[in-house]
């Protein structure tokens, strides 16, 4: 059973897609809204806190208990915490199961032992003044929503390594496919491929030549036969006999040596040995691959080589990834063509050229278009793509993804059914970062500038795609540097752009997140550690390489 659980300080998303898993049956949805009335008192909101560990893993136990008795398909849970307004919903609960009634069963049982097993507990009900109050004064208002976050402020703020760590546990491979080897370049092997027989099949002569027997010292040969490469006729060779092969020939039987033309003289339809060697110029049955033996493990990549090896052992409709169904929006006012000139204000668009290039990465269908700053003229223009959103694995927005005035990402995915995961991430460049869930699909938010998209995507994005692909995330390496790496203290985990040359780790120049300049050189990304500074040529640091 595939289970999906979420605590959040965020309003729950109107419309939540179901899993995949649900078109094999029934999908029942159930959303628990606070009432207006506590205990015979009207109340603008409750507020809910949790033990946040304990409460995901008792969600999922209990889930798994009740599904030995209503086997079920998925089960995605989201429950509210901090304060919720009346009329809003504090939980979320969706079953797909075969039978709708092993769905009405499980969510049953399940929201009866939520109650008694989970500790998630109404803290305090908040009664009608409030709402008065949060409505008349308007910064009073934002310090209770602050208020609802609390705890959970500083959690939201995600490591590197914990925003790492929580995409790949919710990032999971999508269904394997099979395709032809002439679509399958750069996909990820997803089955280990094994030799169906020897290769090669057959003792093959690896020069144009005579094939003898290898004990035959006779000083003449009668030739009895020509063979091609195409040519298969098994004979047993006698002494003093020889064939005429060409290379790459299937040998007629066992025990044979191949003398090079060059060493043969032929008088008529006999030949007279001129000079001897020890190769016996001939590739033995099986030495290269014995029958049964690993080809290539899934996981791989297939590169050119892996495929002309498949395609060497028969292997025509690989199991392997799908393509990446991918829709990237740009955002803001400011944005123009490259092929327009900027008037004052105006900014070329390269974050778009930026994404289609680091795709290339991973095969892939892309769809993008560019979106007007303002949520709403958004949403309606949205209304062309929403069958290519619907059916998008991938969904990346590039912009917005901060708080300002007119940055509506993170409300634009929720509207269109992501659940967020996060939204900030404590690195530079690229602290603004969204991270959303829908069922198997995913979603991020890019901070606008580029580089910062460049630092986001090789470390987040491309995390997330490989999962995705049934692939392995990159990892970090570490290395020396060549030269000093002149930086101040920073409260956050930087990453730096550098080049890798053979005498070490090259650290670029960039003034800015919006500093595109050092990305025709950035192949790789140095990892330096918050409040570090300056560090010294010849010192070890991790790295990132960004050129896989």
């Amino acid at each position: 059973m595939e289970i999906e659980v979420q605590l959040t300080t965020f309003p729950i998303a109107e419309k939540i897609s179901p899993p995949r898993l649900a078109a094999h049956g029934a999908w029942l949805e159930f959303r628990g809204a606070v009432r207006d009335e506590e205990k015979g008192v009207k109340i603008f909101a409750l507020e809910y806190e949790a033990y946040a560990e304990m409460a995901v893993h008792e969600i999922r136990h209990l889930l798994e208990k009740l599904s030995t008795r209503h086997p079920c398909l998925a089960a995605k849970v989201i429950h509210r915490i901090g304060i919720v307004p009346a009329g809003e919903a504090a939980i979320y609960v969706g079953i797909a199961s075969r039978h709708r009634a092993e769905a009405i069963a499980l969510l049953g049982e399940f929201m009866n032992g939520l109650k008694q097993a989970v500790p998630i507990w109404k803290r305090r009900a908040l009664p009608v003044g409030a709402r008065l109050w949060s409505q008349t004064q308007p910064q009073q208002a934002n310090l209770l929503q602050t208020a609802a976050a609390g705890a959970s402020h500083t959690a939201a703020l995600r490591s590197l390594d914990d925003a790492l760590a929580e995409i790949s546990s919710r990032c999971q491979p999508l269904p394997a496919i099979r395709a032809p080897l002439t679509e399958s370049f750069g996909r990820v092997l997803r089955e280990t491929v094994c030799a169906p027989s020897d290769l090669p099949d057959c003792d093959r002569s690896t020069r144009d030549g005579y094939a003898i027997l290898q004990n035959d010292g006779s000083e003449t040969f009668q030739i009895v036969d020509t063979l091609h490469a195409a040519d298969w006729k098994p004979r047993q060779l006698k002494m003093g006999e020889t064939v005429r092969v060409a290379t790459g020939a299937a040998m007629p039987c066992e025990n044979l040596r191949v003398v090079m033309q060059e060493h043969a003289e032929r008088i008529g339809d006999k030949i007279r040995i001129t000079k001897h060697e020890k190769d016996l110029n001939i590739r033995l049955r099986g030495e290269d691959v014995k029958a049964g033996a690993t080809l290539v493990q899934t996981g791989a990549r297939l590169d050119a080589g892996k495929l002309a090896l498949l395609a060497s052992s028969g292997c025509a409709q690989p199991l392997v990834s799908p393509r990446l169904r991918v829709v990237h929006f740009t955002t803001g006012d400011e944005i123009i063509p490259p092929d327009q000139t900027p008037r004052p204000g105006q900014v070329r668009d390269s974050n778009s050229i930026l994404i289609r290039g680091l795709l290339q990465k991973f095969p892939h269908e892309l769809t993008h278009s560019h979106l007007p700053e303002n949520f709403e003229r958004a949403k309606s223009a949205i209304g062309n793509s929403q069958s290519a959103i619907s059916n998008a694995d991938v969904v990346l927005v590039s912009g917005g993804a901060s708080v300002g005035n007119k940055d509506f990402t993170r409300p634009l995915l929720e509207w269109l059914g992501f659940e967020i995961v996060f939204s900030q991430v404590n690195v530079r460049p690229g602290r603004p970062l969204i991270f959303g869930m829908n069922g198997n699909r995913i979603a991020f938010g890019l901070p606008g500038n580029p580089l910062s998209h460049f630092v986001c995507f090789h470390l987040f994005v491309a995390a997330a795609l490989a999962k995705l692909v049934g692939g392995e995330p990159g990892k970090f390496s570490r290395g020396r540097l060549a030269g000093k790496l002149d930086d101040e203290p920073n409260p956050r985990e930087t990453l730096w752009p550098a080049r890798l040359a053979a005498a070490g780790l090259v650290p670029l120049k960039w003034s800015s997140s919006g500093d595109v300049t050092c990305l025709a050189e950035a192949n790789t990304l140095i990892r330096v550690p918050p409040n570090c500074g300056a560090i010294e040529a010849g010192a070890e640091v991790e790295f990132l390489a960004t050129d896989f």
